[in-house]
């Protein structure tokens, strides 16, 4: 099933008012492409089209109201939200403030507090020129920070959404275990992950969003950038970082091969990250902290002469977007929690510039963990 039924989206809105009630806010404002489609179902990239807006309210005492531009109606009125208002756009002059604000009266013409994406991973999706209108223009609102609300209740994944992440997972976790087999050095980086790509489409994956590479000899000296016209000689060790959608839901995780005969210290540093791994999933559970999970995984490498590195974490949270909070790091006190799906990732920078990273996908179940991707060999894939 594509999406899910009406009652997935009415519990979600139920727990977003009870979280509003704790919170004493009146409404919340969605703006941001995954919240909205979140609450509503809408299956879009239009987002990607940055000249309109789009406004969902959501309030304590009436089914949430959809304020969007005119050529989106047709498309979100085959959602559950039926209640939708809208305005002829583009319209720079007015891009569906005064809808907006109209809107927001007729829910709460008293003063109330409007909850907002302006804080943690979060953006408003609407200029500031038009944000700072419609505070001007509604002196007996105002609007404050909701990120802590929204992220408390989506970072906890219902049944449905966990079906979701394990369908796409498992997708990737199969691609990248037949991958060798057609892989070979002297090609590039470019026509590895052209592989790579059709190779998820063809498996069932939706959309290939996000795929960094990297190579060098005996590793590498970034994970986020696209794949070049590099090609693979004997010595190199190549990552593919893979955030793969199905349905809207993201995998996130990677994948290390050596081409030829690898340098004994990379091997070593091999091992070294697949055993911090191994720490770090095996302290993940209900009640540990984000540090913890951290902290267990430096444990392994700083044996290994690891003073830092220049990720910043070593995981974080995974759903609707390639990266969600919380953050696997030192400072980060998040309790996990049974249902949080979380990428567990290590880095282990064994040299200077040269660097390797594992990755892998679980859920924190009642009593530990899930893995959800198919494990990281245990020794180095060699591609001869």
């Amino acid at each position: 099933m594509r999406g899910f039924g009406n009652a997935e989206y009415e519990e979600r809105v139920k727990k977003a008012r009870q979280l509003m009630q704790e919170n004493k806010l009146e409404m919340l404002l969605i703006t941001s492409p995954q919240n909205f489609r979140y609450f509503t179902g809408l299956d879009s990239y239009f987002w990607e089209s940055p000249t309109r807006p789009w406004f969902l309210l959501l309030s304590i005492n009436h089914d949430p109201v959809a304020i969007i531009p005119s050529i989106g109606v047709t498309s979100l009125k085959k959602t559950w939200v039926q209640n939708i208002k809208t305005w002829q756009s583009p319209n720079p002059v007015d891009e569906g403030v005064t809808v907006l604000q109209d809107t927001i009266l007729s829910i709460q013409s008293n003063k109330c507090m409007v909850g907002c994406e302006m804080g943690l991973e979060s953006h408003l999706r609407m200029s500031i020129n038009d944000f700072q209108k419609l505070n001007a223009n509604l002196v007996n609102h105002s609007f404050v920070d909701a990120s802590p609300l929204i992220w408390k209740l989506r970072m906890i994944k219902s049944e449905s959404e966990i079906s979701k992440i394990k369908k796409i997972v498992s997708i990737a976790s199969k691609v990248f275990d037949e991958l060798p087999k057609h892989l070979q050095i002297g090609q590039s980086e470019i026509e590895i992950c052209k592989i790579m790509k059709k190779t998820l489409l063809d498996h069932g994956a939706d959309h290939t969003l996000y795929m960094s590479c990297a190579s060098g000899p005996g590793g590498y000296d970034q994970i986020i950038c696209d794949p070049t016209e590099k090609k693979l000689q004997d010595g190199d060790i190549l990552i593919i970082d893979t955030g793969t959608t199905l349905d809207g839901y993201f995998c996130d995780f990677d994948r290390n091969f050596g081409f030829g005969k690898i340098a004994k210290s990379a091997r070593l540093a091999y091992d070294v990250v697949w055993k911090a791994t191994e720490a770090g999933m095996k302290k993940a559970k209900p009640g540990a902290t984000c540090a913890d999970v951290s902290n267990a995984m430096h444990s392994v490498l700083q044996k290994e002469g690891l003073s830092s590195n220049s990720i910043g974490r070593m995981g974080h949270g995974l759903g609707l977007q390639l990266t969600e909070p919380p953050s696997i790091m030192l400072n980060d006190s998040t309790v996990l929690q049974e249902n949080m799906v979380i990428a567990i990732e290590p880095c282990f920078e064994y040299a200077p510039g040269t660097m390797l990273v594992h990755e892998e996908n679980i859920l924190i179940t009642k009593n530990g963990y899930e893995r959800l991707t198919s494990r990281t060999p245990e020794n180095i894939p060699i591609i001869n």
